[in-house]
């Protein structure tokens, strides 16, 4: 199996020089939340497939406080042993570099040679899983339950159902049975309609000489009205130009009088607008002045409350002495502390000299010893140290052997719990029967496969009886007739009757591999149960030996302590004659002199410790009486700094506001004045207006306005007129000379153009129908396009029937290589799947298959019940999916051998089944390596301490080991 050594992250997430050492079968990640798990996760999965480019959804945690961004992956591969996997900082999924223990170094290429090929996808559809995935469980469908267990049980059928449904609705997209959007079914109609029009071109091509003759006649008809027709045009044409002329002179000299009347007036240029425009500034700066002297008297009365800057400069004074006040409760609470710890200290001395009652504690301080007497007394202590050296050795060796004992009682006990479950007593209970069963079975088995081998002799001599038979009647031999008859009847008897036993013999097979299914897990069970007693042995009798070892040892400490109890009463007779009375400890024997002297010296440096005690809780308690008066009230010595800053920054934040008020007063000052100035400027520029203008009000400026336009327009539209009869080269005279006879003349004339015009379009009209029906006859290529449009279509109808004819193709290829997957690799992973969901349900559920109905069935133990996914708790669904993960990876064990990567998959587990779900992870870490993370510490009383990485002590270390 592919098996992770060693984990070293240069700067992964919030984790940065971590080196973790991990060891086969099962790894427990242990932290709390933020402690960095999923970032550990994610650092393996990213190492081996790669970071997340900008356009994937995961995260791709970078480091915020380190430079290096990456680590390595140090793995054992079954085929090239030991590597070295880096990803640092690169390209879009990072620079990588694949170390082999051969010396060979490679990149991508030889990485995907150690995945097998395998991408993070696929990987993470088998060999990882976590909690977030397993909670989505709950929110699916039934069909959606049943794909996703269907594509945890087979590889590849995700993808293949992806492509499946792709290619059905591509092929809907071209043609449906009964739809009218699809491409195929609107050329089919295209056609239909094509094929009508090309019938209907069919029936209109007839002869054409009939309208050769119409058209000659026309062609002479519309010369003569042409003639006729330019005559009228330009008779019409003079009179128009002297009707034109007529009313262009009476209004050239009604606007020459209405000139006259608007002499007076003037109006300055683009005297609107101007005036929009200022008035509009106008109202905008009125409006700010208006917000500007509001604001102004907001803040005058925001002013009338005062602040006491004396107050804030004593408040001021006081923090500054915070350092000073905190520096005395340390040291007070250093110099209690100080006191007390002498103040044991010497009652510990007094303690271990034995001495109890005040009276004898102040004799002893006062007393002095000599080191004579000092001498003497190390002379006795030599002897007992001499006596209980021997007692020493002998106690460490029992200890020795003590701890081994338990060690051994502990190793022992861990057998026990390793032992077989009854459900597995209860298979190997069960199997010699069964086993006989199974021999049966074999043995029919080869029986039949002997009489098939004997079947060809059979026909054989069947042959020769029907020849001996036919050769008697030939020879009339009754006797060769009879023998022959006899034998080919017991020959047929017997093919009858094996046939039968062939028909028979072909339900055992179904049993025959059921029960070889059950002699594996026997077989497995069996080995498991020898090797358990082999060890259980061994550890019996290395217990034995050292009970036997522990009896030697006590006879002999028995000697060494009465030895010992010889020498320490000597040694009290001599302690004695010094008023020294009860048990001194022997560890303070060798030291009792200095003891004594000890205790005089914590004496006096007690006394100079309460006396500096008294001084700093005298100058604390000044300042505390200060504080009290500054602030006013009363405070506790915890709070009452904190009360002072809090008041002052109060106090310090009022007077801030009130300079920042006065300087807003100055500038909104200023402001007003250069608004009033404003005001002033635009209210000069708009009485200039008025006084080009010639007024004094608004509405006589908008009136003045309205007369220059009108006058401008009569002068415009005057000029204009002059222009046209300059162009028309009339005199008044002429034009009123034939003003009385002018209408009716025109009248007259154009009745006659329009009678003129009408006969003209009447026969322009038959003319162009003719010419167009000829002209289509003579050269009619519509029938031809049509017939060449129709084949285009139906080439590319053939071709859109081809497209469609593929997709369905590859969809039912796809969809039968599916059922083949589901029929042939699905049935050999529910059989692995069936024990492991047994197992994990604790017996509830006896196994999982997929109904007539495509869908996934649970099978209860108790009555045989089938229950869909959509009936079974969270729990039990998710250790479905759990087991169909694990069987199909035992099917992988040669093809990918990955390790497990699970994130805290088990809460919704009862603790039965969580029992359950950790002996399958410990069965399945003999075959595979399994990397758990959970952040819940119920789960660390299953594994050793040696299998548990704690996250949290990463925080504080460089490396951390799992051995």
């Amino acid at each position: 199996m592919l098996v992770i050594r060693k984990i070293q992250i240069y700067g992964f997430g919030k984790h940065e020089n971590i080196t973790i050492s991990l060891s086969d079968g099962v790894t427990i990640f242990y932290g709390m939340n933020e402690a960095g798990k999923t970032t550990i996760q994610q650092f393996i999965l990213q190492l081996l497939f790669g970071f997340p480019t900008k356009q994937q959804t995961q995260r791709k945690y970078e480091p915020k406080t380190s430079t290096r961004f990456g680590g390595q992956l140090t793995v054992w591969h079954p085929i090239y042993g030991q590597c070295t996997i880096e990803r640092v900082k690169g390209k879009a999924t990072g620079e990588v570099t694949v170390y082999l223990e051969d010396g060979t170094v490679g990149q991508d290429e030889l990485l995907a040679k150690l995945l097998y090929g395998y991408s993070r996808a696929s990987f993470e559809s088998i060999f990882s899983f976590s909690l977030h995935e397993l909670q989505g469980i709950e929110k699916m469908s039934e069909e959606e339950l049943t794909h996703l267990l269907i594509a945890s049980g087979t590889t590849g059928v995700q993808q293949l159902s992806t492509i499946e449904k792709k290619l059905e609705k591509e092929a809907g997209d071209l043609f449906k049975k009964s739809g009218k959007i699809p491409i195929i079914n609107q050329k089919l109609e295209q056609l239909k309609q094509l094929e009508r029009t090309i019938k209907q071109e069919q029936s209109n091509i007839q002869s054409f000489e009939d309208k050769l003759l119409q058209l000659k006649r026309l062609d002479q008809k519309l010369e003569d009205l042409y003639k006729q027709q330019k005559l009228q045009q330009q008779n019409w044409q003079q009179l128009n130009i002297l009707k034109q002329a007529m009313p262009l002179m009476k209004q050239q000299k009604a606007l020459e009088q209405t000139l006259k009347n608007y002499e007076h007036v003037q109006f300055p240029p683009e005297g609107i607008r101007r005036y929009e425009q200022l008035k509009d500034r106008l109202m905008h700066e009125t409006w700010q002045l208006q917000q500007q002297k509001e604001q102004y008297h907001e803040l005058q009365q925001k002013l009338q409350s005062t602040v006491d800057e004396q107050a804030i400069h004593e408040m001021s004074r006081l923090l500054n002495k915070e350092a000073t006040w905190n520096q005395l409760i340390v040291k007070e609470q250093n110099l209690m502390d100080d006191l007390y710890l002498l103040e044991q200290e010497i009652e510990a001395q007094f303690r271990l000299l034995g001495v109890q009652e005040s009276e004898a504690q102040l004799k002893l301080l006062e007393e002095t010893v000599s080191l004579q007497q000092e001498e003497q007394f190390q002379q006795q202590l030599s002897l007992l140290e001499e006596a209980e050296e021997e007692l020493k050795f002998h106690l460490r060796s029992l200890e020795q052997i003590h701890i081994e004992l338990d060690s051994i009682a502990q190793h022992k006990q861990r057998l026990q719990q390793e032992a077989l479950t009854a459900e597995e007593e209860h298979i190997l209970a069960q199997w010699p029967q069964r086993k006989r069963k199974l021999e049966q079975y074999r043995h029919g088995r080869s029986q039949r496969s002997k009489q098939k081998q004997s079947s060809s002799i059979i026909w054989i001599l069947l042959a020769i009886s029907i020849c001996s038979i036919i050769y008697g009647v030939f020879e009339k031999n009754m006797a060769v007739i009879v023998l022959g008859a006899a034998i080919a009847l017991f020959l047929i008897l017997y093919v009858k009757f094996s046939r039968d036993e062939s028909k028979a013999s072909g339900q055992p097979n179904q049993q025959i591999r059921e029960l070889e299914q059950q002699e594996n897990i026997a077989q497995t069970i069996l080995l498991k149960k020898q090797r358990h007693e082999e060890r259980l042995l061994q550890v019996h009798e290395q217990q034995q030996e050292k009970e036997r070892q522990y009896v030697q040892l006590e006879y002999k400490i028995q000697q060494a302590e009465r030895v010992s109890e010889a020498a320490t009463q000597s040694l009290q007779q001599f302690l004695e004659r010094f008023r020294l009375e009860g048990n001194i400890a022997k560890t303070l024997l060798p030291e009792l002199f200095m003891r004594i002297r000890g205790a005089q010296e914590l004496e006096a440096k007690r006394k100079s410790t309460s006396n500096l005690l008294q001084t700093i809780q005298m100058e604390k308690r000044e300042l505390f009486e200060q504080l009290q008066q500054a602030l006013n009230a009363e405070y506790s010595e915890q709070e009452i700094f904190m009360h002072l800053r809090t008041t002052f920054l109060t106090l310090q934040q009022e007077l801030q506001m009130t300079q920042q008020t006065k300087e807003q007063l100055t500038n909104l000052t200023v402001n007003i004045q250069g608004i009033e100035s404003h005001i002033e400027n635009i209210e000069s520029q708009i009485a200039q207006l008025f006084n080009e203008a010639n007024v004094q009000l608004e509405k006589e400026y908008y009136e003045t306005h309205e007369q220059f336009e009108q006058q401008q327009k009569f002068k415009a539209e005057l000029l204009t007129i002059k222009s046209q009869l300059a162009s028309l080269d009339i005199s008044n005279d002429e034009a009123l000379k034939h003003d009385s006879q002018l209408s009716e003349r025109l009248k007259t004339l154009e009745a006659e153009q329009d009678a003129s015009q009408l006969a003209i379009d009447h026969c322009l009209e038959q003319r162009a129908t003719l010419q167009v029906q000829k002209e289509h006859l003579l050269n009619d290529e519509n029938y031809g396009q049509l017939l060449q449009h129709f084949e285009q279509e139906k080439s590319i109808l053939q071709r859109l029937i081809g497209q469609w004819a593929t997709k369905k193709a590859l969809s039912n290829a796809i969809h039968e290589t599916l059922f083949s997957l589901r029929e042939e690799k699905l049935p050999y992973v529910l059989t692995e799947v069936n024990a492991i969901f047994c197992l994990l349900t604790g017996g509830r559920y006896t196994r999982l298959f997929i109904n007539d109905a495509g869908y996934f069935v649970a099978q209860d133990t108790a009555g045989g019940l089938h229950y869909h996914m959509a009936e079974l708790s969270q729990a039990t669904k998710e250790q479905a999916y759990i087991s169909l993960r694990m069987a199909l990876a035992k099917t992988l064990s040669t093809s990918a051998p990955f390790p497990f990567i699970m994130d805290d998959p088990f809460v919704h587990f009862d603790r039965i089944r969580t029992d359950k779900m950790v002996q399958l992870m410990k069965e399945v870490g003999y075959e595979r390596q399994i990397l758990y993370f959970t952040c819940h510490d119920t789960m660390l009383k299953y594994w050793h301490k040696d299998q548990i990485v704690d996250i949290s002590a990463l925080a504080n270390e460089r490396g951390v080991a799992s051995t």
